[in-house]
């Protein structure tokens, strides 16, 4: 029998443990997917999942995203609280206040929050998926507050439910009676954004939904979380009051950088250049290690293509890309980016114009083609708007107009002052 008493951080990496395996958290970009994970007992939102998706949450988490999508394994988006657990001796006293305080944190999030909804939602569940600012749901989703059938009105669920729903009576009437509303009845009550065509999977739901989370996290992250905040500093207000906070918050806006690139864009028939966020950033440069394949990169010692190669060569393989040069820093150069056999995870792209998109397009195709590649770098000056788009819409980091190799050294400096 060990008698020592473990550390605090010993328990503090246990309990990550733990709140990892019922909930993933993984950054994509601008989107932080948070998958919830505990299909064996229906999602249920034990004391443990509280916990874990209470830290998912919380706001330094969430501070690098600008979306969050959430989903869930198995058949059922999440089936309550955990009655079995409630109902043990080991019931916690406070699983109702905490169960709140995350509710509160996810209809407070500071960027938009995304739900996909497959089968049931129910109690708590339906609480959670009313939390989110947007429902997508499978043609088999099913909504309800079921309390009164145990004995237990759904308090709790009630403060997300009524605010979501268009009419107060169809709130009552589920939660007086237990009704469940099917997918379709969930859309017409509002609770519900947008439903998945007859025969959809669950995967087509997921790949849906995070479609969605993409067109979101086009525009940027400032721009998101202010109007967040506008929706609910208005909600409920007085007429006059809401188009006083609205009009504030139009005025504050058209002073910002992004109002004047996307007006600028538009009166130019042209796609906005929107700045990389600091979220593809620090994943990009994260991935720096696992290979990088430089396109234009040169054997000349005085252009900057060489002076990076030669910063990356530092961190991790680098393969340069030039079809006029043999070699660069003594390295083999290859012709094409599918001609580097060895698997790499960043593109950085010192060509612009044409060249540039045409660099991105050939990293998406390797990526469809499970070569391994995750991040696009347009290097300082380098922009193809359009072929950002196209990259971040097939699930790639993508940076532009900025130098890697400064991004690294400063990121670095900023780790090692932790």
């Amino acid at each position: 029998f060990d008698q020592r008493v473990p550390s605090a951080q010993h328990i503090r990496s246990g309990c990550e443990r733990i709140a990892m395996a019922l909930v993933r958290a993984t950054p994509l970009g601008r989107v932080l997917h948070l998958h919830i994970n505990s299909p064996g007992n229906l999602n249920a939102l034990s004391g443990a999942m509280i916990r874990a998706l209470s830290e998912s949450f919380a706001p330094d988490k969430i501070r690098s995203a600008s979306v969050v999508l959430l989903t869930s394994a198995g058949k059922h988006f999440g089936a309550g609280h955990d009655l079995a657990e409630m109902s043990s001796g080991a019931y916690d006293r406070d699983l109702f206040r905490r169960c709140s305080q995350l509710m509160e944190r996810v209809a407070t999030c500071e960027v938009p929050v995304v739900a996909a909804v497959q089968g049931c939602a129910f109690a708590a569940g339906c609480q959670l998926a009313a939390s989110c600012d947007i429902v997508v749901a499978l043609r088999n989703a099913r909504f309800a507050t079921p309390g009164v059938k145990i004995g237990l009105f759904c308090s709790t669920p009630s403060v997300a439910l009524t605010r979501a729903v268009s009419s107060s009576k169809v709130a009552a009437d589920m939660l007086f009676t237990g009704r469940e509303l099917s997918a379709e009845e969930a859309l017409q009550a509002g609770l519900v954004s947008r439903l998945m065509p007859e025969g959809s999977s669950q995967e087509e739901l997921g790949s849906e939904a995070m479609r969605i989370c993409r067109q979101i996290a086009e525009a940027p992250r400032e721009l998101l979380a202010n109007g967040k905040a506008l929706l609910r500093a208005h909600q409920g207000q007085p007429l006059s009051t809401a188009y006083t906070l609205a009009s504030e918050a139009m005025e504050c806006g058209m002073a910002s950088t992004s109002a004047s690139e996307g007006i600028a864009a538009f009166l130019e028939k042209r796609l906005p250049s929107w700045p990389a966020e600091e979220s593809e950033v620090a994943q990009a440069v994260a991935l720096v290690a696992e290979g990088v394949a430089v396109v234009g990169a040169s054997p000349d010692p005085s252009r900057p293509s060489f002076g990076v190669l030669r910063v990356l060569q530092s961190v991790g393989p680098v393969y340069p890309v030039n079809p006029k040069a043999k070699e660069v820093a003594g390295k083999r150069a290859f012709s094409d980016l599918a001609s580097v056999a060895a698997p790499f995870a960043v593109v950085n792209v010192f060509r612009s114009g044409d060249a540039a998109a045409q660099a991105v397009d050939e990293a998406i195709a390797l990526a469809k083609a499970g070569r391994g590649v995750r991040a696009v770098w347009l290097q300082l000056g380098v922009r193809a708007p359009e072929a950002e788009r196209r990259a971040r819409e097939a699930g790639l980091i993508c940076v532009a107009d900025r130098c890697l190799s400064v991004e690294l050294r400063r990121l670095g400096a900023a780790a090692s002052r932790l």
